[in-house]
């Protein structure tokens, strides 16, 4: 089947690149929809008998007119309305064409564009933004819906993705027995270590006063010098959702199954110290090393000495005492760092400073999660949770924290799948081309 449609545009006598590029883009989009249009109309052609009783007696009855949105825009197909005579059945010829919209009007192309667009930018900028990419029309509630749609969808391939992991089918395992004497071609080393880390971020929401938690965990297995003593994470996977805690952990230990993770030399886990971290990580990663997060723990005991010690008049007290419990601390001298704190408290008879009370407890509940950071750096281990603060930064806070935005715990969910998505699609494709 050939279809053949011509381009025909007017030029202006005088012009720049940019003003031609426009014209001759807005005459191939016309070009475009007269050959989606020919094409429809020849697929109909060639329907000669009715599909319910082959009966090739075909009356026509005029067309119903439908607006389709394409990847180069908005198209007009009008589809030819057909009554056999054998059966007095009605049909259209063209509607086999659009049973891949399932009802909807937009094609396979824009609706993956809308997903994409709705998980970075507003609806109503990735509105703008398709439109003028595509010429393709689409409202801000179908693109809310596209992306909610494909959200769900990929949300739901991760959790399955992840529960098959945990709890793998017969055939599964049946399946991993059989392929376990066989060494896979291009197996790559065992990594030499798993970083793990785990944090949540903040968003309002329409349904809870105080806004609603999306945790994330951020996951490497690869680090690749760049100079100046900086390093930068090569093979590394980003999870999200705003669901509980169990999600979350199930997700991370499957992005650290598909990273080697299992198979590491050495497993580290950082957090805040938050009590959803600490259980996920005894579930998912019982033999890792843990460490809070030394920021974290660096300014409880500021906020403590500064309570402590407050106004001009401690000024010097409180130099002497950061760098004294600062190398307490850093070095892993937990009992030490604790005492120094308690010798801060006021007299018996005092008002006690609840910021001091605080860290107190603060440390005294995290001593599994403190140590010798200095040896950890030493051995290559990782003291700060950059790698789940990015995370944070661009799965969470670039989308979900923009002006005026409040947001369903179910919208979230979906676009936060989307987000993670891409995001790890784009670090594989990186990783790729390096190991090209």
């Amino acid at each position: 089947m050939h279809v053949t449609v011509s381009l025909t545009g007017e030029l202006p006598t005088s012009g720049d690149l940019d003003t031609l590029e426009r014209l001759v883009l807005d005459a191939g989009r016309q070009a475009m929809a007269a050959a989606l249009q020919a094409a429809c109309r020849e697929y109909e052609s060639r329907v000669l008998e009715c599909p319910h009783c082959q009966s090739p007696s075909l009356q026509s009855e005029g067309t119903d007119r439908r607006v389709v949105l394409c990847s180069f825009g908005r198209v007009e197909l009008f589809l030819r309305l057909l009554r056999c005579e054998g059966c007095t059945r009605r049909f259209r010829p063209g509607e086999q064409l659009l049973a891949c919209l399932a009802g909807a009007n937009v094609t396979a192309q824009p609706r993956q564009a809308c997903a994409l667009a709705g998980a970075s930018w507003p609806y109503a900028t990735a509105t703008t933004v398709l439109q003028q990419l595509c010429g393709a029309r689409v409202s801000a509630e179908t693109v809310r819906q596209l992306t909610q749609r494909a959200g769900t969808t990929a949300m739901r391939d991760q959790t399955a993705a992840a529960a098959q992991l945990l709890t793998p089918t017969a055939a599964t395992v049946r399946a991993e027995r059989a392929a376990a004497g066989a060494e896979p071609a291009g197996r790559t080393a065992a990594p030499e270590l798993l970083q793990v880390g785990l944090d949540g971020g903040w968003v309002p929401s329409r349904e809870q006063a105080g806004g609603m938690e999306g945790k994330v965990g951020g996951v490497a297995t690869e680090v690749e010098p760049i100079g100046g003593g900086r390093r930068r994470l090569v093979q590394r996977r980003y999870v999200a959702t705003f669901g509980d805690s169990e999600r979350v952990g199930a997700l991370t230990y499957a992005a650290a199954q598909v990273l080697g993770g299992d198979e590491a030399h050495a497993q580290v886990v950082l957090g805040d110290g938050a009590g959803w971290i600490k259980t996920q990580t005894a579930l998912h990663f019982p033999t890792a090393t843990t460490i809070l997060d030394w920021p974290h723990a660096a300014r409880a005991m500021h906020r403590a000495i500064r309570a402590a010690r407050p106004g001009a008049r401690g000024r010097a007290a409180r130099r002497e005492l950061y760098q004294a419990l600062g190398k307490h601390l850093w070095h892993g001298e937990v009992d030490a760092a604790l005492e120094a704190l308690r010798v801060l408290r006021p007299a018996a008879d005092a008002e006690p400073v609840p910021a001091l009370e605080e860290t107190i407890e603060y440390l005294e509940g995290q001593r599994p999660w403190l140590g010798d950071y200095q040896a950890w750096q030493d051995a290559g281990y990782p003291v700060g949770s950059g790698l789940v603060e990015r995370a944070v930064e661009l799965v969470i806070n670039r989308r979900f924290k923009r002006r005026g935005m409040r947001w369903r715990r179910v919208n979230a969910d979906a676009v936060v799948a989307l987000r993670v998505g891409t995001l790890n699609a784009e670090w594989l494709a990186a990783a790729q081309r390096r190991a090209a």
